[in-house]
């Protein structure tokens, strides 16, 4: 059974890179991604204020637009094609994916359809948290990503 949360969050800014992908292609965009953002991050001075994240701005047929990246602790000034960015706040849905990444769309499907049976309105891009570290927890069946998604008003 799904456990969906219903809470409000702050807005937090973000060092991202913006992108567009094939859905199959994503994990290894990621994979390029994250380091290079986390990079930037450190070598700016800033630092991390949570996991990575995927925010899926379009999810078109052909390709998604996303932006991959990292909450910090202050504002940073985007170099290169690292973007200084921000993970809206305000009502949102999450719920916590227990398992490899290949399976995720299962558990936004869950999401979509506890959204439609709750009568929610999602508002706005949604993004998934990746919470557990894929070079510390090794078993797939392990990994934890929390699914974050905005609320209409």
């Amino acid at each position: 059974m799904l456990e969906v949360t219903e809470k409000r969050i702050d807005a937090q800014p973000a060092a991202v890179i913006r992108t567009k992908a094939r859905q199959p292609d994503l994990g290894p965009v990621m994979d390029e991604l994250f380091p290079a953002v986390l990079a930037f991050i450190q070598a700016s001075g800033a630092q991390p204020a949570g996991p990575p994240f995927c925010r899926y701005l379009s999810m078109g047929s052909e390709e998604w637009e996303i932006e991959c990246g990292m909450a910090v602790t202050e504002p940073v000034a985007g170099e290169g094609r690292v973007e200084a960015a921000e993970l809206p706040g305000g009502a949102v849905l999450s719920t916590m994916h227990v398992g490899p990444y290949e399976t995720l769309g299962q558990s936004w499907d869950a999401l979509d359809r506890w959204v439609k049976q709750e009568g929610k309105i999602p508002g706005g891009a949604a993004w998934e948290l990746y919470v557990t570290d894929p070079a510390v927890v090794t078993d797939p069946a392990e990994c934890r990503t929390e699914l974050v998604m905005p609320l209409g008003s």
